[in-house]
C-alpha cells in the first residue's frame, strides 16, 4: 500500500510538471511528438494525429517529447525556431505547475481541515497510545513543574526534557481535578531526532477558515516550505549537509510509508513539500534541467550569443551527470533501508 500511494504521488507531482510543459508548447504550436509518464518500456500508449500519449514501466520520471530541440532541426514551428519568450514560457511552465499545484493543496487542506490553534499552557490534550505514561497521565492534567523546574507554558517542556536526555525517568508536579499530585514519568528516547520525550502533546482546537483567510494561509506556508526548501539546497551545496539527510525516490518509499500512518491530510502535507522541492531542484542552474536551459533561453533575450553546439553537449553531460547522482542517492537511500 505504501508502495502505490508513493507511486501515486510521485506520479502526480510528475503529470502536472510535464502538463505545463505540454501544454504552453501545444498553445505556442510546437510539435509534441510524445507525451509519457513513467521512464523505460512502454507499457501502454495511445496514438493520435499529432501526439502519441504513452505510460512507462518504471513510475518514476516522465518527459514531453517537444521537437525541434535539437541543433539544426528544420521541423516547422519547432521549439527552437520560436521566440525566446516562447521558449521561456515553456520552460518554466513544468516549475510552474508544480508550485500552483503545491498552493491548491494547501488550500484545500486550510479549506477542509482549518486551522489547529495549539493552547499555550502547559496542559494535556492527547497522550500517544501505548507510550510508556498512557496509564500515568490524563487528559487534562495541568503540569506545574518537571525535574524540578517550574512550568508555565507548553514550550517549557522540551527546554526541561533536552536537558534530560542522559535520563530514564523524570519527575513531575501535575494538578489533576484541582489537586496537587507527584509523579514520576519514564522518557522515550527518539533516536532520529537525538532527543527525549513523555508522549504528550497540547490541548488545541480547530477554527474553520474563510476563503480568503485559506488564501492568505496557503500564501504564507507557500513561502515559508519555498524558504526553507531553497535553505535546504544552500546547506547541501555547501557541503554542510550529511549525506545521511539526503533521500531520494527510494527513501521517498520509507518517508511516505511512516506519513501515512498520520491520515491524509498528512500524506497530502509530503505532497505539498514534495511538489515544491521538485520544483526549485527543476531551477538550479544546472545543464539538463529546466533552470539550466532557461539560463540560455535569459541569454538570448539579453542579446548573448551561445554555439548551440556547444550547449547541446553541455546539456548532454548534464544529464550523464545527474543520472549519476540520482543512481548515487537511490544507493545510498537503499543502504539506509538496510541499516
Amino acid at each position: 500500500m505504501t508502495f502505490l500511494i508513493a507511486v501515486a504521488m510521485l506520479g502526480l507531482i510528475i503529470f502536472v510538471h510535464e502538463l505545463g510543459h505540454f501544454l504552453t508548447a501545444k498553445f505556442f504550436k510546437m510539435p509534441v511528438s510524445e507525451f509519457s509518464i513513467g521512464m523505460g518500456p512502454q507499457v501502454f500508449s495511445l496514438d493520435t494525429k499529432e501526439t502519441t500519449y504513452s505510460f512507462r514501466a518504471i513510475p518514476i520520471g516522465g518527459y514531453v517529447n517537444i521537437e525541434g530541440m535539437e541543433v539544426g532541426s528544420q521541423v516547422e514551428n519547432g521549439f527552437n525556431s520560436k521566440p525566446a519568450y516562447q521558449r521561456f514560457i515553456v520552460l518554466f511552465a513544468g516549475v510552474f505547475m508544480n508550485f500552483l499545484t503545491a498552493f491548491l493543496i494547501i488550500f484545500s487542506i486550510a479549506q477542509m481541515s482549518g486551522r489547529m490553534e495549539y493552547e499555550e499552557k502547559a496542559i494535556i490534550g492527547a497522550l500517544v497510545k501505548g507510550g510508556a505514561n498512557e496509564q500515568v497521565l490524563k487528559v487534562d492534567d495541568k503540569i506545574l513543574e518537571l525535574d524540578g523546574k517550574k512550568i508555565t507554558l507548553w514550550t517549557d517542556i522540551p527546554e526541561v526534557t533536552k536537558e534530560a536526555i542522559d535520563k530514564k525517568e523524570i519527575s513531575v508536579v501535575i494538578e489533576r481535578d484541582g489537586k496537587e499530585q507527584k509523579l514520576v514519568l519514564k522518557l522515550t528516547k527518539d533516536e532520529e531526532n537525538n532527543r527525549v520525550v513523555l508522549g504528550i502533546s497540547p490541548k488545541s482546537k480547530k477554527t474553520n477558515l474563510s476563503f480568503t483567510e485559506s488564501l492568505v494561509f496557503a500564501k504564507n506556508s507557500f513561502i515559508s516550505i519555498l524558504k526553507d526548501t531553497v535553505g535546504g539546497l544552500f546547506t547541501i551545496f555547501s557541503g554542510k549537509a550529511d549525506l545521511k539527510e539526503i533521500s531520494g525516490p527510494v527513501g521517498i518509499l520509507k518517508v511516505v510509508g511512516e506519513v501515512s500512518k498520520f491520515g491524509w491530510t498528512s500524506i497530502a502535507s509530503l505532497a505539498v513539500i514534495l511538489s515544491i522541492n521538485i520544483g526549485v531542484l527543476n531551477l538550479l542552474p544546472i545543464p539538463a534541467l529546466d533552470g539550466g536551459r532557461i539560463i540560455f533561453v535569459l541569454l538570448e533575450l539579453f542579446r548573448i550569443k551561445v554555439n548551440k553546439k556547444w550547449e547541446e553537449n553541455l546539456h548532454k553531460f548534464g544529464m550523464v551527470v545527474l543520472l549519476f547522482f540520482i543512481v548515487m542517492i537511490s544507493v545510498n537511500d537503499v543502504w539506509k533501508l538496510f541499516n
